[in-house]
C-alpha cells in the first residue's frame, strides 16, 4: 500500500460555509483517507473534477450488495473522526457539508493506492 502526502484542505466560511477550496491531490487514487475535524453536526460528501479548475461533481459509490448509486456520505456527526472513501481515480476533490459551518475547517487528506 502506498500512501500520498498529507494535505490539508480548507472551508473558509467568507466564501462557503458548505463547501472547501479545491484541493489536487497529486496524483489520481484509488482511496482517500479524511481527518475531519469538529464541525458543526453535518454529514460530508465529495465533489470531485478531473483537471483543476474543472467542473466539480458529487462523487457517487455504487452499493456493492444492492447496486445501487448513492453520494458518498458519513454519517451525521461533529467531526473529529478519521474516514476512508472511494477516490476512484480522481486526484481534484472538494468536500462537502450538509451544514453551513460557522467557522473556517481545515481537514486533513491524503490519497491510498495499491
Amino acid at each position: 500500500m502506498i500512501i500520498g502526502d498529507w494535505q490539508t484542505i480548507v472551508m473558509n466560511v467568507s466564501v462557503s460555509n458548505v463547501e472547501t477550496a479545491e484541493i489536487d491531490l497529486g496524483r489520481p487514487w484509488e482511496v482517500g483517507m479524511l481527518v475531519v475535524p469538529l464541525i458543526n453536526t453535518a454529514q460530508i460528501s465529495f465533489k470531485v473534477a478531473k483537471k483543476t479548475g474543472g467542473t466539480f461533481q458529487a462523487l457517487h459509490g455504487t452499493d456493492p450488495v444492492n447496486g445501487d448509486s448513492h453520494q458518498i456520505l458519513s454519517t451525521a456527526g461533529a467531526g473529529a473522526m478519521t474516514w476512508t472513501f472511494p477516490l476512484l481515480g480522481f486526484q481534484f476533490i472538494k468536500v462537502v457539508t450538509t451544514n453551513g459551518q460557522d467557522a473556517n475547517r481545515s481537514f486533513d487528506v491524503c490519497g491510498i493506492r495499491s
